[in-house]
Formats: structure tokens, sequence, C-alpha cells
């Protein structure tokens, strides 16, 4: 009885420790002015997989979601795709990492409360992490980044709005200020 409640608690253990936490964490250049720049082009590097060993985590099908939805919050950030003359790169990584922890579970005899047997299990937990960063085209310096935990084993139907919600979160911690036009001016030219 000792050693199933031993083997529950290092269990719920194991499975709170591999469990992902949705915090982003993000870093940029105080010095650069993000609302001077107004072109970008998406790293094509970044839609070719780095981890076949992992194709239900990193294939070619997410990759492009996750272009597709960088793309999209560049846009939303009032930037535009020029691919002649950009200012800024924009790109992502899929990070993984593996760690795996062992335990022993060990059953005792009754009768003079000595060790039956002992097993040992081994318990692999793979952690994802989604970075997205913005880099000036012509200096090749990283501008800002920003980095989520995540799960990308999804079902099909899930993955697009999965991903979708994760880089939207990504980029709310971009720093660019967008400005909305004042009314007046639609007026303006709405005249002529």
């Amino acid at each position: 009885m000792k050693s199933y409640k031993l083997l529950s608690i290092l269990s719920f253990v194991i499975i709170v420790g591999c469990a992902s936490t949705n915090e982003v964490v993000y870093d940029y250049n105080l010095e650069a002015d993000f609302n001077k720049y107004e072109t970008y082009v998406l790293c094509l590097d970044d839609f070719f997989v780095e981890h076949p060993n992992h194709p239900e985590l990193d294939n070619e099908d997410t990759r492009r979601l996750i272009g597709d939805a960088v793309e999209l919050e560049m846009e939303r950030k009032d930037h535009r795709t020029n691919v002649l003359k950009p200012q800024l790169q924009a790109g992502f990584r899929i990070l993984i990492s593996e760690e795996s922890a062992e335990f022993k579970d060990c059953e005792h005899a009754d009768d003079l409360e000595y060790w039956e047997n002992c097993t040992i299990h081994t318990k692999k937990c793979e952690e994802e992490t989604l970075v997205v960063y913005v880099a000036d085209f012509e200096t090749k310096k990283v501008l800002w980044h920003a980095s989520i935990l995540c799960e990308l084993k999804q079902p099909d139907k899930k993955l697009k709005p999965y991903i979708d919600g994760l880089v939207r979160a990504l980029f709310d911690t971009y720093p660019k200020t967008v400005v909305q036009k004042n009314p007046d001016d639609f007026k303006e030219n709405d005249a002529f």
C-alpha cells in the first residue's frame, strides 16, 4: 500500500513537471524605433524542418501554419511585405527538449517489511517552445524576440487556431505602437 501511494505521488509530480505553462517571455532593443520600420520579409530558412526525429511536433504543415500566423501578426502591426526592399526579417524557431525522470517502484513483503522487488520506471517528457523574432534586415541584429512553452501535438482541426493564439500572444509583447489614422483625414481624401 505504501509503494502504491509513493508511485501515485511520483507519477503526479512527473506529470505536473511535464505540463507546460503559457507565460510569454520576451525581450527587445530599447534603442530601436519600431515605428520607423514599414516593410518586412519572412525568413525562408525557418520553413525547413529542424527536428525530423519529432515529426508529430515539427513538420512542414506546422511550420507553414506558424509562418502564416507570423505574417498575419506582422500585417496587424502595420508592416507590409516587401521582398525587394525589406527593412525587417521576421521568423520563428521550434525548440524541443527532452527530459527523462527515473523512479523506483518497490513492493515489500508484509512479513518482515523487506523489499520483495524493485523496478525502475523511466518517464520521458518533451517540452516544446515556440520562439518568434524580428531582426533588422541590414544589420542582422535581432530587435525583438518572444517565446512561449507550447504543445504542438494537436489534432489537425485544433492546430491552426492553437498556433494563431500562440503567435498572437507573442506579438502582444511587440513594442510597435500602431496609431490609427485620424477620421478627419479620411474626410479630406474623400472630398477629392
